[in-house]
């Protein structure tokens, strides 16, 4: 069996780590932080997992939570006209479940579980590169799992992959309690040109059954609170005053909510990124990135967490196919190209399709959705695993057949395929 050092104590890692240990490998976890200073310090997200995900949770006996926390179920896609009622509204008939765990509470747990499990931790400075080749001398494969500050920097970005080159949203997530009444779907809501509003259960640090309420604002627009020099309470305030002018009647539920702690909020931006799988040391050594430190993902779409704990899973697989033979850059930068191929460009696509203006097509699935709910069914179904999505998300032609496979009635696919031409007046 080989001797494994992985860096990066998060989701991605940490799951990665539990995998091997199963398999029998010797495994090392390298993290800046202790479970208790991850346990004590500020929101760093909003995670939450899908079905499939929470599976292969289970699979590993990591779900420590299920007995207390509200269980999610089922996800709504709501478009908003411009007076801020309804316009659509796009609900699957079979609600799927999600699961959203405080990731101070389940890192902090995991990382004692790993230990207890047989891995060896450690907490060590990693700031950089350099501090990074210190430690990992010695070991047969080298994971990089974060990619917090210069160590993002190991992996260079692939241009020719990655959807964009800025920031789409300003984004700014609250953890509130005092929500009701008790919410189990996630709701996203969509208000083109200005952005959209997501709320979600989410089982908190303070053991609550509390909600995430994430914004992600169109730069610019009422929704970017990116510069407002205010505290996470006075934040929340102005942010539910912008909601109940923005979509009046629909968020009463939000108005006693109050911020979890002085703690639980973050904003800023993240620009959905790709990057090349190698990186190198100084030492020369290789080192194969996992999770964020490749695909980067803004939480529109909710494919972060998702996407890291199949990659994990992914590589879990290889290493153990690989066994006894030595891990090089090759064998890298293939094992990452057939994750991509099978699974992290559809993730990635979703994410870019969902921060982008439908096309005509997609309106008509948009529209089809709120009518005929096997659509609704099959495009909320491509959240929970973007595969399904393609080709006939992507591409108008497969998007008509299978529209009309779904008993779309065809005179609203006229309505996009061959709209009414403007009668010139004599």
């Amino acid at each position: 069996m080989a001797n494994i050092a992985i860096v990066g104590a998060g989701q991605a890692g940490l799951f990665l780590g539990f995998g091997l240990l199963e398999d029998g490998h010797e495994v090392t976890l390298f993290s800046d932080q202790t479970p208790d200073a991850i346990l004590h310090g500020r929101l760093p997200s909003g995670m939450g997992l899908f079905e499939d995900a929470v599976k292969k949770e289970a699979a590993l006996g990591l779900t420590f939570w299920e007995d207390v926390m509200t269980r999610g179920e089922g996800a709504i896609l709501e478009l908003i006209n411009p007076d801020g009622s309804v316009g659509l509204h796009i609900a699957p008939p079979v609600p799927r479940p999600h699961r959203s765990v405080d990731q101070r509470l389940k890192n902090s747990r995991w990382m004692r579980e790993l230990e207890r499990r047989g891995a060896s931790v450690r907490v060590v400075p990693l700031a950089n590169p350099e501090q990074l080749d210190a430690h990992v001398a010695g070991f047969d494969l080298v994971v990089v799992a974060t990619g917090k500050g210069a160590l993002s920097t190991l992996f260079p970005r692939d241009a020719r992959r990655s959807p964009f080159d800025r920031p789409q949203r300003h984004i700014t997530c609250f953890l509130v309690k005092n929500f009701r009444p008790e919410l189990r779907s996630g709701t996203i809501r969509v208000l083109p040109g200005l952005g959209e509003v997501i709320i979600t259960p989410f089982y908190s640090r303070e053991n609550l059954k509390a909600r995430i309420l994430l914004i992600e604002g169109i730069p610019g627009g009422p929704l970017d609170y990116l510069s407002r020099a205010l505290s996470g309470r006075e934040l929340l305030e102005e942010c539910k005053q912008t909601l109940f002018k923005l979509l009046p009647g629909q968020l009463e539920d939000l108005r006693e909510a109050e911020l979890s702690s002085e703690q639980c909020w973050l904003r800023g931006t993240i620009t959905p990124t790709v990057r090349e799988p190698v990186g190198r040391l100084a030492s020369g050594r290789a080192v194969l990135g996992l999770g964020d430190a490749l695909l980067l993902h803004d939480p529109l779409a909710a494919q972060g967490g998702n996407n890291a704990t199949h990659m994990a899973d992914f590589y879990r697989t290889r290493i153990r196919e690989h066994a006894g033979r030595p891990f090089t850059a090759e064998w890298m930068q293939r094992t990452f190209d057939d994750f991509w191929l099978s699974y992290g460009q559809y993730a990635m696509g979703v994410t870019a399709g969902l921060l982008m203006p439908p096309a005509p097509h997609q309106q008509a699935v948009l529209v089809s959705a709120h009518q005929v709910p096997e659509v609704a069914a099959a495009l909320i179904d491509g959240l929970y695993d973007p595969r399904t999505l393609f080709p006939w998300f992507v591409d108008p032609a497969v998007t008509r057949d299978f529209l009309q496979a779904k008993g779309v009635p065809p005179a609203l696919l006229e309505q996009f395929w061959n709209p009414p031409s403007r009668e010139t007046g004599h």
